[in-house]
């Protein structure tokens, strides 16, 4: 009896482990209804699991509670699917959106990517945010072709030097910056946290909506936005914070003391010289000729170990059926590797605010009629820097060029430079490099403030007619303090008197555009977009203070300022003061889109500019391009082709560009008043300010034109998993602005002139690999660039402009 019933209860379990452990078969198929081998198929929160065949087919024996199979597969969006009992469980995976059908910011708009017909390059800001830099453009470096950006200097807080498939002008390079709709932005000091993609627009088809402004490129930022909820007003609040440390990659290897007397010996016994006695110049050299010290290393006396990079952001984005909202926070601090003990650094604290706000909907509340939003943003930042000028005025110079037999510090209280030791009798002109480095160019500070916002009113009377009017404003206002005390370091490095210097800045600029967009179809397949549009910006409207006395009543940095030095001495007070150069622009454009199927692209711009910079008759610039391309892998003789090549644009272009960065009003003769003081008669005391025609006007002076020519294409490879983006081009800037030389002895300048042509022509290629498994996902890029950049014709008969 006992038997049976043993025997009875493990049929039982037996029983019930069968019905536990349930077979599920299935087939997974891609969007076309093709197989799919290599798919993995996951039981939900288990590690049990399997590939399909082959033929897409998988069978999977479940475990008891599973409730939902998850289907992934490189390339294409994830499934989770709810069991519910079945036996049978077949999917079609999509293709997840790869970039095709994103959408990528361009002029006064935005487009499908796929669709995009002009050379540009997106970089999201999740990707730059999570390099941890302190500056936006130090991320960008290397992840876009043609894109050349390089520090002015290696100082915190300095800004960049960028260019666009080279340099195509001798003066202004620079592209031109649009954040958030607002042209004439200084992407140096915002905080990588706050933006939300970066778009480089490369070719003149891409930049000629930008006209005159477009010559060098255009980066169009775009910062962070909130989205809508239909649950209510919800708020995502997220933080990120890094710490990092800067040291010298690799130091220069300087001589120490024995080997600098050596080749000091060396030289001078070649030369047929006695040997210098080196025990009555140098200090110590009996410590040095021992072995026992090294002399000291000046330049690893002025670097900063383990110098500190910190950031923190707070972001906090939500939005309702109404509105959206996006606030950010972040401070940035950063130390630089040289400059101890008074290390130059650089600290930036950041505030953002945009927001958009639905005021009406239609009747039938399937399109928005009226809408209003911002954006703002303020910062804050503080720097004290190093010399970085010439070799006069360059503390990293200094220190390398410095003899090694100078001590750092003093021992004796009586030197005259205590606590620096003072000249040596080896060099009695050579001051401390420390030393002169902390007195001459250590107590400074540099504070800047920048205001930057926009607002704007969308109307659409229609669905896809909409009206959008904006306007931006931006203030920038800066200050630079410095003082510099008594000092005595050799017999030609001292300073009798306390200086202090002040100057101020403040300024502002703004801009008015208005565009009308249409976008509709015809019978389905023919898309048309339209857009027409008017831009006014004027700049430059601020003034500059600044002042310079002497005999300071405290003798400290904290309170080096023009009203504690009260004394007014005609040989050490300065003072002065001058507008900004103001400037303006007044612009006219167009664009149309046509789309067939979304296989045929093609795009018209024409951008019409006005500038003040140029004399009547000379004004106007217009600039047009043409774009189209063409989505081979979309024509059905591709089909068969499509599994290897996922996708294949083909695109090319056409375009102007024009530029007018020059000093205003070289078609008039300006007057100076500089340096021209005389006297009339034999009486000597009285000073009359005279004045003269400082530039030979140039009424003829006019627009630099920029003409380029782009070929390329766009590809998908390994189920849109690699994507490869190759272009060629050739841009020409026609009637060079440049300022040539004159003869000192003309009494006159030179005005700015058209003076010949520059090309440069170029190849670009990127490459980037998306993969991973499951929650793991990694990303690799590649790009190379060439350019050639060479001068066609120079203006003159001599076909040179002497310098």
């Amino acid at each position: 009896m006992f038997k049976r019933g043993v025997l009875f209860v493990l049929l039982l379990l037996v029983n019930l482990s069968l019905m536990a452990q349930q077979i599920i078969t299935g087939v997974v198929r891609d969007s076309g209804g093709q197989p799919m081998s290599g798919v993995t198929v996951l039981v939900q929160g288990t590690t049990v699991g399997a590939l399909t065949g082959i033929d897409g087919k998988y069978s999977l024996q479940l475990p008891a509670g599973a409730t939902t199979l998850r289907f992934s597969f490189i390339g294409y969006t994830e499934q989770q699917v709810a069991i519910e009992g079945r036996s049978v469980i077949n999917v079609n995976l999509a293709e997840e959106v790869t970039g095709l059908d994103e959408v990528v910011v361009v002029g006064y708009g935005t487009q499908k990517k796929k669709l995009v017909t002009g050379s540009t390059v997106q970089v999201k800001g999740a990707d730059i945010q999570k390099l941890s830099t302190v500056f936006p453009m130090t991320a960008l470096q290397g992840q876009t072709p043609g894109l050349s950006i390089i520090k002015n200097t290696g100082q915190p807080g300095d800004g960049f030097k960028v260019n666009i498939r080279g340099m195509g002008t001798i003066g202004n390079s620079q592209p031109l910056y649009v954040i958030d709709g607002v042209p004439g932005g200084n992407i140096d000091n915002m905080s990588p946290a706050d933006i939300e993609s970066i778009d480089v627009l490369k070719d003149a088809a891409s930049s000629a909506i930008y006209g005159s402004r477009g010559a060098n490129g255009v980066i169009l930022v775009t910062t962070k936005r909130g989205t809508r909820s239909t649950g209510g007003v919800k708020a995502n609040i997220s933080y990120d914070g890094s710490i990092g440390w800067q040291n010298l990659y690799k130091k220069l290897p300087l001589m120490n003391a024995m080997e600098y007397a050596n080749i000091v010996d060396e030289a001078r016994i070649n030369s047929g010289q006695p040997r210098l006695d080196f025990a009555s110049l140098v200090p110590d050299w009996d410590r040095i000729s021992s072995g026992a010290w090294e002399g000291t290393d000046w330049l690893d006396a002025l670097s900063n170990k383990n110098a500190p990079v910190i950031n923190n952001a707070l972001n906090i984005t939500g939005g309702s059926e109404a509105g959206t909202y996006s606030l950010g926070l972040s401070h940035s601090l950063q130390e630089g590797i040289f400059g101890n003990p008074v290390e130059s650094k650089y600290e930036r604290y950041s505030f953002r605010l945009n927001s958009d706000f639905i005021l009406l909907r239609d009747k039938t509340d399937s399109w928005t009629i009226l809408k209003a939003g911002e954006t703002l943003r303020y910062v804050n930042s503080n720097n004290h820097g190093v010399g970085t000028s010439n070799q006069y005025w360059n503390d990293v110079f200094s220190t390398i060029i410095a003899s090694p037999f100078m001590p750092l510090m003093a021992t004796d209280e009586t030197d005259k430079a205590y606590p620096y030791h003072y000249a040596i009798p080896w060099n009695p002109q050579a001051s401390n490099p420390i030393a002169q480095r902390v007195y001459s160019r250590g107590q400074n500070e540099g504070k800047n403030h920048n205001l930057n916002g926009s607002v704007f009113l969308e109307v659409q009377p229609i669905r896809n007619l909409i009206f959008r009017s904006s306007f931006g404003y931006g203030m920038s206002a800066g200050s630079y303090r410095q003082y510099v005390p008594l000092f005595d370091l050799s017999a030609t490095s001292f300073n009798t008197t306390d200086d202090v210097s002040h100057s101020l800045s403040a300024g502002f600029q703004w801009s008015w555009e208005n565009t009308l967009n249409y976008n509709f179809n015809l019978g389905g397949d023919h898309a048309f977009n339209a857009l027409i549009g008017t831009s006014t910006e004027k700049w430059g409207l601020g003034e500059s203070i600044n002042g310079n006395n002497s005999n300071s009543l405290f003798g400290d940095f904290q309170h080096a300022y023009i009203d504690n030095t009260p004394v007014i001495d005609v040989n050490l007070t300065g003072v002065g003061s001058s507008p900004w150069g103001e400037g303006g622009i007044l612009s006219y454009f167009g664009r149309l889109g046509y789309t067939y199927k979304d296989k045929y692209m093609i795009t018209g711009i024409l951008r019409v500019d006005g500038s003040s910079n140029f004399a009547k008759g000379k004004r106007w610039g217009y600039f047009p391009s043409v774009s189209a391309g063409w989505v081979v892998s979309e024509e059905n003789f591709f089909q068969n082709a499509k599994n290897t090549i996922n996708f294949l644009k083909l695109r090319a272009s056409w375009g102007q560009n024009g530029n007018q960065a020059i000093s205003p009003f070289q078609y008039l003769a300006t007057i100076s008043f500089a340096n021209v003081n005389y006297f009339f008669g034999p009486d000597k005391a009285v000073v009359s300010t005279g004045g003269y025609p400082d530039v030979l006007p140039n009424p003829d002076v006019t627009w630099e034109t920029s003409e380029q020519i782009n070929v390329g294409f766009d590809a998908r490879f390994l189920r849109n998993s690699l994507s490869v983006e190759f272009d060629i081009y050739s841009r020409t800037t026609f009637d060079w602005l440049i300022r040539p030389s004159m003869l000192a002895s003309y009494g006159i300048g030179a005005p700015y002139v058209n003076g010949g042509d520059v090309s440069n022509k170029g190849i670009e290629l990127a490459l980037n690999y998306n993969g991973g498994k499951r929650e793991f996902r990694y990303s690799v890029g590649f790009n190379i660039a060439y350019n050639k950049n060479e001068v066609k014709r120079i203006a003159n008969n001599e076909g040179i402009f002497h310098g």
